[in-house]
């Protein structure tokens, strides 16, 4: 029996292998330095097995609870196909320490000797790593109960929840842990249209109506987070064959695409599956579901609502999930986390029940009847169903228990309903996912921070130690502040600047945006058949209008990616270039046992993630989607609604013709959004190119700004050299700093391992 030790970090992404003792070969499909443990662990019994040539093996892993279920749940598959694998676990440091760690030396820092880690920017990099926004988005095809499942989540109906009054605008609701809901309301173009400081369901049923709302941004209580553990945000999106606004659909596209890392409710209707709008979706979500391993499954949560409908005798909640279970895979959807839930009854309970117990009221009666079914029927235990780790398994199961002791017949209903272990998923998602990679990015802002202080330090310190030294270190700084104020140098260096570019990789990627869009569309001219009826004309334009639209949206998302990706790197060149030219600024590392090197020095002020200062220029600009195509200026080959009407592209087609072509239909449907296809892409390469211009920008002016901060710094280190008086001071001032500084470090250090 093999011995293997696994020594996982979520919070440095750091993974230790041990096989027998030894460390596993360079070669290895188990050298996994960098990578999460779940976009791995689902090969590891199968790759122990190549390397090992055994089915038994001892693991004792050393991790968080949450990694160390995930070890464990493989195992246990790994056992039904013959490899046996037992697993211990050796505890490791868990969040919720960590969180209470970084609080304690944010507040040693706030109190320490230097004004420089006291600055704003330093303590809004703190606030955001702590508080940034964690998106959980809910997306449904029609009549599923996406709207109560969010009012059942909010314990209260704020969200229209009529079919004829269905979501038809993109709301976020983000926890403010406040006692009542307000909200901000935009239009199309973002412009703020109204305020409500106190919103109800009537409020946003009347604003859902109403077509001049695009986005309402609500905040208030979600009852099972706290704002402190995290800032989630429920987005509840249109449905596909719900969205009034274009843009809409390219929303909910961009949030399935893999490039997002938010959570997804997938909301399914167990009653009604195999819905066309649902198969385009869960397309989409398949691709997704390909790239991240386990993390990309655990964010899509598949929510079967409705399961409380089907009667006693006529079908089993276990043949209901299979029937899902087989539905998405018909989709590509393998190994799904599937969670059978009734919103309605969760939502009954934490409303109706909560408010009243007349049984003369019918409302009241009928929830108190759903309340005995689900805890008269074990059947309707829908908590058993939800595939959940052990330590959320348990956090339920002494839920329950503690309701049963205290005769709570409507805590019980309400975790049977599945909804209780639905929240428990998402939490679950945000402690292994979001907050130790939030408590990475808070790390690294603080060491880069005390590093470059650090170093600043010790050059002060050498300085005012090595007074023979002062004429070659005072004409060391006079030649790196000459080079700093030199216009030539300065020239270089924007020469340089103007000269990242990334045109013709840009032109390639979008083109082959561009190609896959006409694949499609080739595909579906050749499954068109010959000849068509009128009846059978209008059905297939309805068809191609709904294919059009996803294609739109495809397309959309496509080529905000690549722009995204464009100005990304343009951005990442242009710190490259600043970091050379930091470097370049001294010839010789040292004069004597000196040590000056101005990027040391700047560090902590050079941003290292480019996203502060690109954030938020592509998502606040669309890419052109289209032109007019026809004489009615209205018409646009995103609007479907507008292709019909008088003077229509098509309305020739039916007039004196005993069949229609569908052929030659089709290819005039798609010419013009061929057509479009193109101009998008020269869109996106034009967008493209003014963002990196913007960027090249406003990294000037705060290039500028560095290197006037570099020059205080070098003048403060001349001082130390020039001044004895001074240099005596220094010198011990320096020393004390230091020592304050070495023992932060430490502790902040510290901080990241388990």
């Amino acid at each position: 029996m093999k011995k293997v030790f696994i020594k996982y970090n979520p919070y440095q992404v750091t993974t230790e292998i041990l096989i027998d003792g030894k460390k596993v070969k360079r070669n290895s499909r188990l050298n996994v330095p960098d990578q999460r443990l779940q976009e791995w662990v689902d090969n590891l019994p199968e790759i122990l097995y190549e390397e090992c040539s055994t089915k038994q093996f001892e693991i004792t892993f050393q991790g968080t609870t949450l990694d160390y279920e995930d070890v464990l749940a493989v195992a246990q598959e790994a056992d039904k196909k013959g490899i046996e694998i037992k697993v211990e676990h050796i505890p490791a440091k868990e969040v919720r320490d960590k969180e209470q760690a970084i609080a304690e030396i944010f507040e040693e820092i706030q109190n320490g000797p230097f004004e420089e880690l006291k600055q704003p920017d330093v303590v809004r990099a703190f606030e955001m790593a702590k508080s940034s926004d964690f998106e959980v988005n809910v997306v449904a095809t029609m009549s599923a109960g996406k709207s109560t499942l969010i009012n059942s989540l909010l314990g209260q109906r704020l969200m229209p929840a009529k079919q004829e009054a269905c979501t038809a605008t993109i709301t976020e609701i983000k926890d403010n842990d406040s006692n009542h809901f307000e909200a901000r309301v935009f239009d199309k173009e973002g412009n703020l249209i109204e305020t409500q400081p106190d919103i109800t369901y009537s409020i946003m049923e009347r604003l859902n109506a109403d077509p001049a709302v695009s986005r309402i941004h609500v905040e208030g209580n979600i009852p099972f987070v706290t704002s402190e553990d995290v800032s989630l945000v429920l987005v509840d999106t249109p449905g596909p064959n719900n969205s009034r606004d274009p843009e809409h659909k390219a929303a909910t596209y961009r949030m399935l695409s893999e490039s997002s890392k938010t959570v997804v409710l997938y909301i399914m209707n167990a009653t009604q599956l195999a819905v066309d709008d649902d198969s385009n979706l869960l397309g989409h979500v398949a691709e997704s579901m390909k790239v991240g391993g386990k993390q990309s499954r655990d964010r899509f949560i598949f929510v079967v609502n409705k399961l409380d409908d089907f009667k006693k005798g006529e079908d089993s909640i276990d043949a209901a999930i299979k029937k899902v279970k087989d539905y998405l895979a018909d989709n590509g959807i393998e190994n799904p986390n599937i969670y059978p839930a009734s919103a309605l009854t969760a939502l009954n309970i934490r409303t109706i029940l909560a408010e009243s117990d007349d049984d003369d009221d019918d409302d009241v009666y009928e929830a108190k009847g759903k309340v005995r079914k689900f805890n008269r029927n074990e059947e309707m235990y829908f908590e058993n169903y939800a595939p959940l780790p052990a330590s959320a398994r348990g956090i339920i199961g002494n839920r329950l228990a503690k309701a049963i002791e205290e005769e709570n017949a409507n805590e019980q209903a309400l975790i049977h309903s599945g909804i209780v272990p639905i929240e428990e998923a998402i939490r679950m998602y945000v402690l292994k996912y979001a907050k130790t990679a939030k408590i990475k990015n808070i790390v690294d802002t603080f060491i880069k921070k005390l590093e470059s202080a650090q170093s600043f330090e010790t050059t002060k310190k050498e300085i005012s130690s090595k007074q023979e030294e002062k004429d070659a270190i005072v004409a060391r700084i006079d030649s790196i502040q000459a080079k700093l104020q030199s216009g030539e140098e300065a020239k270089k260096f924007k020469t340089k600047i103007n000269e990242i570019n990334y045109d013709k990789e840009i032109a390639k990627l979008a083109n082959n945006v561009i190609k896959k869009a006409q694949e499609k569309i080739t595909k579906y001219l050749t499954s068109t058949q010959k000849k068509l009826s009128r009846e059978e004309a209008d059905s297939i334009c309805a068809q191609f209008a709904k294919f059009a639209e996803t294609l739109q949206a495809e397309v959309q998302v496509e080529l905000e990616n690549l722009i995204a990706n464009n100005v990304q790197k343009s951005a990442e060149g242009l710190l490259a270039q600043y970091k050379k030219k930091l470097a370049d600024l001294v010839d010789e590392i040292n004069v004597g046992d000196v040590v000056l090197d101005p990027f040391e020095i700047m560090k902590g002020e050079i941003p290292s993630n480019t996203s502060s200062i690109i954030s938020g220029s592509v998502k606040t600009e669309r890419v052109k989607t289209g032109e007019e195509w026809v004489a009615n200026t209205d018409k646009k080959w995103y609007k479907p609604w507008t292709w019909f009407q008088e003077s229509g592209h098509y309305k020739d087609i039916y007039e004196n013709v005993e069949y229609i072509d569908g052929e030659e239909l089709a290819h005039k449907f798609f010419a013009p959004i061929e057509e479009n296809l193109f101009e998008n892409s020269s869109a996106a390469q034009a967008y493209a190119k003014a963002e990196t211009k913007r960027i090249k920008e406003a990294f000037a002016s705060k290039f500028d700004e560095l290197d006037k901060l570099l020059k205080a710094k070098l003048n403060e280190l001349k001082e130390c050299a020039t001044d004895e008086k001074k240099a005596q001071q220094k010198l011990e001032e320096a020393q004390r700093r230091l020592d304050w500084l070495e023992e932060i470090h430490g502790k902040v250090n510290a901080i990241l391992e388990i």
